[in-house]
């Protein structure tokens, strides 16, 4: 055998161990494509009803689904022109679920969901969605920390303009060891997200806070 043909030779086989390696590659990614979109959308619907007031905890899946409405100018929440909101209502009381985007974190976007209630208190803030960095900025996960709790029950006038910050920055809410960034970007999502809803006509009707 010549040094061409050997040279060919394993040209061939490279070439083919390619081949088979990009083809099994994207066969795993065909079949598996499907079952992440599932789970993503399932856990989705989960951070749904995990941002509902007590009172519509129960509220089933399919119920929250079926309650979309037309957001008003998506692009002040950092969403796309023809993007959704959820309003659902039950036995006297509601609440607005809100999608919101921000693209102050450190690696790119962080989305949220953020409920709000009939008196235009949160309900509850999930993120859904982050490429922060693990074992810093991931801890906004409510899997990984309470901090994400610390806005229940807040309304826009809870605290003062420069309350929602930071404690670095001279604001309310803590900061994480090592990582200022992701929680001043979720600070300032949520803080945006009241200011929407209290500018913003929407579905529901809010009320003045019970004494």
């Amino acid at each position: 055998m010549t040094l061409f043909q050997a040279m060919r030779r394993g040209a061939i086989a490279l070439g083919t161990f390619a081949l088979v390696t990009a083809g099994s590659v994207a066969l795993t990614r065909t079949l598996t494509a499907e079952r992440i979109e599932t789970h993503q959308l399932a856990y989705q619907h989960r951070q749904l009803q995990e941002v509902l007031p007590q009172a519509l905890a129960n509220t089933p899946v399919t119920q929250v689904l079926e309650s979309t409405f037309t957001l008003p100018n998506p692009q002040a929440l950092g969403l796309a022109s023809d993007s959704q909101g959820w309003w659902v209502s039950d036995q006297g009381s509601s609440a607005v679920i809100l999608p919101v985007v921000t693209r102050q974190g450190y690696n790119g976007e962080i989305r949220l969901l953020i409920g709000i209630d009939e008196q235009q208190r949160i309900s509850g803030v999930r993120v859904t969605q982050h490429q922060e960095t693990p074992g810093l900025g991931d801890d906004i996960e409510r899997s990984r920390s309470d901090w994400i709790t610390g806005f229940n029950d807040l309304r826009l006038d809870s605290l003062p303009p420069e309350g929602w910050a930071v404690a670095k920055d001279g604001g309310h809410f803590d900061a994480f060891t090592g990582a200022t960034i992701t929680p001043r970007a979720v600070v300032n999502a949520v803080h945006k997200a009241l200011q929407y809803a209290n500018d913003t006509p929407l579905p529901i009707s809010f009320k003045e806070p019970t004494q």
